[in-house]
């Protein structure tokens, strides 16, 4: 079934290029050939596996649609968002040619990764064999029921945000009457950082407390954990929404509760497609409003649904442009992923909270940088090469799948709460870590990521037996 779809896939985006005389030119047709050959390359790793539920399958996922899909609509087209400062024939041809080293280099990292998997099966096995034995332990208990009260504290700290926000006028206005999705005022968004934070925690406190009756209907599990992932679209995050539902559907599979299948996805895709294009429309007005303004001909408006998507998640003609400027605009050098952990820190430490590729986009596209404005994103692939050319794509994608592939081989099928948290907020942030600049994806996977690590270091706190 994936094999098969790949291949049309490819071969009616190569179709399309030439029977529209494409300005890609010939490096559109070198990669789809890449994905052809090499998708097959590491596909062994991921058998037994969920494989687009997998960190493997995102990354793939993730090339097929930002360049088999959206590239060749904006190829073919010819509507990009984004003023190029070269001929376009130029840059899409680079950008082309650059997602065929990214994509070969990254399915040449991953069956490494695959590989290194299987060779430490014995150093997993001796680990399992040492959890097992701190779980005989009198402790191990209480150990859990830490980790349960941390995921519960950053869950309550969740949802105190949500109240000190709505308790605010001014964002009560904004959200209510002046803009769909929770968005504070200036000097409150700390609170906005907590509830960020909320849906995944909530989930994670879910999963560490088995459930005491094993009947439950799946159904209303699942209703459930949609409703607390659909938290995220309070803040108009349609791609964290998403990320989190990736999360549930592993946490669930891995429980046992339910397995997410193809049918199942295409059941859902009108379904998101309309959520999507109805939060795009309706974006600039409150929530009173837009409950009126549900269409569901916009499904059926092809430019609609291209604007959607070329204000959201595609990212090509972003890194052409990246690409191309550099002909003009010097090489960051690592200073992007250098600076983005300050991105953390409050405005007020006084650090200089540099936006790299972002700021650079925002002057290209608008004439004038503004944290406001949308589809000022660069895809990882944009951002390694405007920092260290194509040994900087070659080089992050091969981490990029040696990591991936490493992780599916030990990860995937772990039953462990903290393992299988750890690989689901992994899930969670991959797409976010392939479609943003690293200023962007690295304070909400800090985020994300601080409770799970909190509950790590009160497990390895070395209790004394008599408390």
């Amino acid at each position: 079934m994936r094999i098969a779809l790949i291949v049309t896939l490819a071969l009616v985006a190569g179709v399309v290029h030439f029977a529209n005389g494409s300005p890609a030119g010939a490096n559109a047709y070198l990669f789809f050939a890449t994905l052809l050959l090499s998708f097959g390359i590491y596909s062994r790793g991921m058998r037994g596996q969920n494989y687009w539920l997998s960190l493997t399958g995102l990354v793939e996922a993730w090339f097929i649609f930002d360049y088999c899909a959206y590239g060749t609509a904006v190829s073919v087209l010819q509507q990009s968002k984004t003023p190029l400062p070269a001929s376009m024939d130029e840059a899409y041809s680079r950008t082309y040619l650059v997602g065929a080293l990214a994509f070969l280099a990254f399915a040449c990292g991953a069956y490494a990764g695959f590989a290194r998997s299987r060779f430490s099966r014995g150093a997993r096995s001796a680990v399992r064999a040492l959890i097992a034995a701190l779980r005989a332990r009198r402790l191990a208990f209480r150990r859990e029921r830490l980790q349960r009260a941390v995921f519960l504290l950053f869950t309550a700290a969740g949802v105190v945000s949500i109240v000190v926000l709505l308790l605010d006028p001014d964002s009560r206005q904004q959200l209510f009457f002046e803009h769909v999705g929770l968005s504070p005022r200036e000097g409150m968004g700390r609170y906005a950082s907590l509830y960020f934070m909320l849906p995944t925690t909530a989930v994670g406190l879910w999963y560490l407390y088995k459930p005491k009756r094993r009947h439950t209907p799946v159904v209303v599990t699942m209703a459930g954990l949609f409703l607390i992932a659909a938290l995220h679209l309070g803040c108009g995050r349609r791609l964290m929404w998403a990320s989190t539902m990736l999360m549930i559907f592993h946490l669930c599979k891995v429980r046992g509760i339910f397995t997410l299948r193809a049918r199942h996805l295409a059941a859902a895709l009108p379904l998101v497609l309309l959520v999507s294009l109805w939060m795009e429309a309706t974006k600039n007005i409150g929530w009173y409003a837009a409950a009126d303004a549900i269409d569901i001909r916009a499904l059926a408006d092809g430019d609609k649904l291209f604007g959607m998507v070329d204000n959201s998640v595609g990212r090509f003609d972003t890194t052409a442009a990246l690409i191309v400027n550099r002909e003009t605009l010097p090489y960051y050098y690592g200073e992007t992923f250098l600076m983005a952990p300050l991105q953390v820190l409050p405005v007020s430490a006084g650090f200089e909270r540099s936006v790299g590729v972002r700021e650079e986009l925002g002057e290209l596209i608008y004439g004038a940088f503004n944290r406001g404005f949308v589809s000022q994103e660069a895809s990882l692939v944009g951002e390694l090469y405007a920092n260290f050319s194509y040994a900087g794509v070659l080089g992050g994608s091969l981490l990029v799948g040696f990591g991936a592939a490493f992780l599916d081989g030990h990860c995937h099928h772990s039953r462990q709460p903290m393992v299988a948290l750890g690989y689901g907020l992994c899930l969670f942030r991959a797409i976010h870590h392939l479609a943003t600049a690293s200023t962007s994806w690295f304070p909400l996977t800090f985020l994300a990521f601080v409770p799970w690590l909190c509950a790590i270091a009160v497990t390895q706190i070395p209790w004394r037996s008599r408390l």
